[in-house]
């Protein structure tokens, strides 16, 4: 089984989105038997990091914080994703290696709002934190809104995202237009049947 870490100078990257290596290991049996880097870059579109996502082989993905598009994408694509992590690398992939992660000893500090265990990861209530959207860390959304001039949408994205644009099925790529009002997330493709996502 493949496992990506999402990392940054040797602990788990903050922030998904904008993470641009990935720590790979394959395991059997609780042990290593492949560890390798991947660059993944930054500025690609959710689908696309789905698809090198499992052009890699990947099965799950550990990671800090990741934005819900980015999110429910990876997770339609057949990706299991487990947010919110915190920590040495060395040290999450040890625990994972374990077979039985208690995450709740890794999660990030008060960032992401109330969770559940859920089949080894988090199954979350979710709500995005300020700094997935560059808009400051440890702050108050409103207040780091306010600060920086900028509105935000519903689920985390930037305001100019607004009513109008698209959604995306990540496995077939047929575009609905955006229903002001119902995040892209909550709508299936008509054609496959997949968890759409905003564009």
């Amino acid at each position: 089984m493949k496992v990506a870490f999402a990392t940054w100078n040797n602990r788990i990257a903050p922030v998904f989105d904008v993470a641009g290596l990935l720590h790979i290991v394959e395991a059997e049996s609780g042990e290593i038997i492949l560890s390798d880097e991947e660059f993944l870059p930054i500025d690609l579109l959710p689908v696309q990091k789905a698809e090198r996502l499992s052009e890699l082989g990947v099965k799950t993905l550990i990671c800090g914080a990741i934005s819900r598009p980015l999110y429910d994408t990876i997770v339609a694509s057949g990706i299991e994703v487990i947010p919110f992590i915190a920590g040495e690398l060395d040290e999450v992939v040890q625990v994972w290696l374990s077979g039985n992660p208690d995450w709740h000893l890794f999660a990030m500090p008060g960032c992401c709002g109330r969770r559940t265990r859920w089949q080894g990861g988090f199954k979350t209530n979710y709500q995005e934190v300020s700094y997935m959207n560059g808009s400051g860390r440890g702050m108050g959304r409103g207040a780091s809104q306010r600060r920086q001039g900028q509105r935000f949408g519903r689920m985390g994205g930037e305001s100019a995202a607004g009513p109008s644009g698209n959604c995306v099925c990540p496995q077939c790529g047929h575009k609905e237009p955006h229903q002001r009002g119902i995040p892209c997330f909550e709508q299936k493709c008509p054609q496959c049947g997949a968890a759409m996502a905003r564009e």
